[in-house]
């Protein structure tokens, strides 16, 4: 059993853009826990987007006003990058200096308890390749009497920590997929088959995104892809110590109505202080437990509205497509 009460010596990262009152939220929390070192990146505004430059005029505006004692560093861009590429970018930046990362996106707003927690986590697994990231959101699902269970879904990227052994392994354009995708190790990291389905699609989707030159602004499937290229387990908390803030019409990979069912189950949950930590007696993924899991953390609670999508749909869509094929055949010669 640990107590929480701890100065934050790990450095922390904060990735921010244009939304300067979600900034200014996120940005509290991190002044509430007071971290002896913070890097601070932003990209640049668009040019499609006038109101882009007042905008992250103020977010920076903000970050610049550090009232503790405190190192910092600035990653300031000129030129927009978009989500994807700011993101790796602020990675390789502070991974060339650093070796473990507390990582928080302008959309979290983290307890104070949830910095001492990925601290302690840190320095428990520096060590320990099984362990690829440490979560603090939770979305309901609890596993265990100790303070914290693993699995093999990745952890919520806006707020999260890892080391740079596993920022090493991480593979932005996914070079690898191609020649492991379908070995039998991949395959066995997953749930199920349609779990491996499911996230096979999605991966082979960002990598066909590269190749037609229209890639996908994200940066985060290539995690879920180093957690199951390389049998890695993430942390996950058994009280949500984060809540999200971001499930709205501005985020940079949403469009989200905020008052649809989706936004209000998984946006601005409520966050818990994390008084003592206990450890599980071992790293362990519980098999019947890690399905609850993927139906709640990669399905969203929609097993069979997604089974239909992921599953069903590529299975039928050849016939669907011959059907279509005839019925256009069949309309031409009657119009001639």
């Amino acid at each position: 059993m640990i107590n929480m009460q701890k100065s934050i010596k790990t450095p922390v990262l904060f990735l921010v853009f244009n939304r300067p009152e979600k900034t200014k939220l996120s940005f509290d929390a991190i002044r509430n826990a007071r971290p002896r070192k913070l890097y601070i990146a932003a990209d640049a505004p668009r040019d499609s987007k006038p109101d882009d430059e007042m905008l992250c005029r103020k977010v920076r505006e903000i970050v610049l006003n550090i009232d503790w004692e405190c190192e910092t560093h600035y990653l300031f861009h000129q030129n927009n990058l978009g989500c994807s590429l700011s993101g790796k970018t602020a990675w390789d930046w502070f991974f060339s200096q650093e070796e473990e990362m507390i990582f928080i996106e302008d959309d979290a707003v983290p307890s104070v308890s949830f910095f001492s927690f990925c601290q302690e986590l840190l320095e428990k697994y520096r060590n320990d390749k099984r362990i690829a990231y440490i979560g603090g959101v939770n979305y309901g699902l609890k596993y265990g009497n100790a303070s914290y269970f693993f699995s093999f879904e990745p952890s919520a990227t806006y707020s999260m920590a890892t080391w740079k052994r596993v920022y090493d392994l991480y593979e932005y354009n996914m070079e690898s997929f191609d020649s492991i995708k379908n070995t039998v190790e991949f395959r066995s990291t997953f749930i199920s088959n349609f779990a491996y389905k499911y996230w096979t699609q999605k991966m082979q989707s960002y990598v066909d995104s590269i190749h037609h030159g229209k890639r996908l602004n994200t940066y985060d499937i290539q995690m879920i892809y180093l957690v199951h290229k390389y049998k890695m387990v993430s942390i996950y908390p058994n009280i949500n110590m984060v809540s999200n803030i971001g499930l709205d019409y501005n985020g940079a990979n949403n469009n989200i109505n905020p008052n649809s069912s989706f936004a209000k189950k998984y946006s601005n949950r409520p966050k818990f202080e994390l008084s003592t930590l206990i450890y599980p007696k071992e790293v362990l993924v519980d098999k019947n437990f890690e399905k609850k899991m993927f139906i709640q953390r990669s399905l969203y609670d929609h097993p069979l509205r997604m089974k239909f999508f992921y599953y069903l749909y590529p299975t039928i869509r050849p016939i669907i497509r011959l059907v279509f094929n005839l019925l256009h055949i069949r309309l031409n010669k009657q119009n001639t």
